[in-house]
This record gives C-alpha cells, sequence and structure tokens, in this order.
C-alpha cells in the first residue's frame, strides 16, 4: 500500500465521528497526509437557518465553519494540522466532491450505533463503504488506539491482493498482527442452499480439500508477505455453510481490532468476497472496517 497523501474526515459533530476525526489525524501523521475535516450542511436546514437568523448562505457557512473548527480544535488530534471545510448539499455527493477536489486516498467516518443494533453503521457511512470512489474506513465509536489485531478476508482476487498490502500496511505501522482468512464451502455447504433438493452429501471434512486450499492461499499471500518485518502474519483456512458468519465469529473469537475487506466494484458490496454479503459484514462487525475499493473505481449513483 502507498502512503495516504489526503485524507477527507466526514463530521457530523457526533462522538463517533470524533472518535473518527482523531483516528483520520493519527494516519495522517503517520503518512505525512493532509488531512481535511469536512461537513455538510443539509440544503433545508441551510434554507431555515437563513430565515431564522435573517442572513444570507455565505453568513451561515461562515458560523459553521467556525463551528467545525472549534470541533476539531477540541477533539484532541495532536499536533495534526486539520483543515475545515463546510459544503451545503446531499452528505454522501458532496462527500465524493470532497474527495474528487482534494484528490484523497481515503475517506474516514464514524461509525453510528444504537442501543438495539450497537455494530450498524449509518446509512450515509454505509452508502460511503459500497460507492464512493476511495477506500473507506468506518471508525467504531469505543476503538481505541493502535489496531493491533487485523484480519482481512481472501478471495484471490486482484483487490483481496491489495485488500492484504493494506492491511499489512496498518500492521507494521500499528505494530499489530495480521491474520488471513479464506472461508470456502465444501460440496456440502454448497448442498444445503438447494433446500434438500440436492443429492445428499458426506458431511465430514476433506482433509485433501483442506490441506489444498491451504498450499493456495500460502502460494497466493507469498509475494506479497515477503517484507512484512515483524509483524506476525497467520493464514487460516475456514469450511462454513455461511462465510459471511464465519468472518464474524473469527473477528469475535481473535478480538480483532480492524477487518479490511477488498471490494470488486461491479456491484458494490453485495457481491464480494466469494459471494457472500459483504455489507452484512459491515454492519455485524464489532471492530472498525477498512473497505478497499479496486483500481479505476467510479462513485456509483444511487
Amino acid at each position: 500500500m502507498k502512503k495516504l497523501h489526503h485524507i477527507i474526515a466526514a463530521i457530523d459533530f457526533t462522538p463517533s465521528c470524533r472518535n473518527a476525526l482523531r483516528e483520520a489525524a493519527r494516519r495522517a501523521s503517520l503518512d505525512g497526509a493532509a488531512i481535511t475535516a469536512v461537513h455538510v450542511m443539509d440544503e433545508f436546514l441551510v434554507h431555515e437557518l437563513k430565515k431564522a437568523l435573517s442572513a444570507d448562505q455565505a453568513a451561515v457557512r461562515a458560523e459553521w465553519l467556525e463551528r467545525l473548527k472549534k470541533f476539531v480544535a477540541e477533539s484532541e488530534v495532536g499536533a495534526v494540522a486539520v483543515n475545515a471545510e463546510v459544503r451545503i448539499g446531499h452528505p454522501f455527493a458532496e462527500l465524493v466532491e470532497a474527495c474528487r477536489a482534494h484528490s484523497a486516498d481515503l475517506l474516514v467516518m464514524g461509525a453510528k450505533g444504537s442501543k438495539n443494533e450497537p455494530h450498524r453503521v449509518g446509512a450515509i457511512a454505509a452508502k460511503c463503504v459500497r460507492k464512493a470512489p476511495v477506500d473507506v474506513l468506518v471508525v467504531r465509536e469505543d476503538a481505541q488506539g493502535p489496531f493491533k489485531k487485523i484480519v482481512t478476508c481472501v478471495d484471490f482476487s486482484e483487490n483481496s491482493a491489495k485488500a492484504v498490502q493494506c492491511a499489512l500496511h496498518v500492521a507494521q505501522q500499528d505494530g499489530g498482527s495480521l491474520d488471513c482468512l479464506h472461508v470456502y464451502q465444501s460440496a456440502l455447504a454448497m448442498s444445503l442452499d438447494y433446500g434438500g433438493f440436492a443429492p445428499s452429501m458426506p458431511a465430514t471434512i476433506d482433509p485433501e480439500a483442506v490441506e489444498n486450499w491451504r498450499k493456495d492461499l500460502e502460494a497466493f499471500l507469498a509475494p506479497l508477505t515477503r517484507d512484512v518485518g515483524d509483524v506476525k502474519v497467520t493464514s487460516l483456512i475456514k469450511e462454513r455453510v455461511n462465510i459471511r458468519e464465519a468472518i464474524i465469529d473469527h473477528v469475535n473469537e481473535v478480538h480483532a481490532t480492524l477487518v479490511v475487506l477488498g471490494t470488486r466494484g461491479k456491484t458494490g458490496l453485495r457481491e464480494m468476497l466469494i459471494g457472500t454479503t459483504a455489507e452484512k459484514i459491515v454492519q455485524n462487525a464489532p471492530c472498525s472496517i477498512l473497505a478497499i475499493k479496486p483500481d479505476g473505481f467510479l462513485a456509483a449513483a444511487d
């Protein structure tokens, strides 16, 4: 992974985005990157504020820019210089435009959970993960310090190789370890998707198949992990019926602090990681998520 050059931190003045801003500043410091905090104001809100304050749009924007600068100053981002920018419009469209305007290579956002769904991310963050033209880091509100335990998911695609490289870059910077996980479905697992119409299959795991997958994974990782320094890299093969559940279970088992996913880009997150619904991983993982976009990925429309 190349060093980051410009990071956009999306700000909505919530505690979750404050933590995301701190992580964005930390990543900017490690790579010597520029960072811009961007707040997007809704057009209707601006219209109502203009009436209530008897002010024009420029005055309203200026007032919120000062609020944004104050928020940044109070967020304990260290010595990193954070630029501030207020935009007016639809949050997704304006964040995408901000990424383009600044030639950003990473968008950092906070995860908004709820009492009933503590791991769920907000609608705008989920859309950015699916459709924004840059890599997206969604930071959990309770994330603390460096990412010490990282999990990346491997499906042997070109973009999963990119995800491994990005995960290694973070692990090297944060002094963390990396699990490279491939989950495969056996013939038995696949037959269960046919609701009983497929012929019965043996319920035992084929050791030869597992060994073949292990060799394939090690061969895939060998050129990617040649110069990892002190980073501990573990390759793992798991056989499960439900791939996304296997990934979430592993994340919980090892208490991962970051999951790195490589998206395929053709249909957003709905077809990725060997066909599983990766959006479920984003919505249910108890840790921060880094979604890596394929080279040449363009922002998708609604």
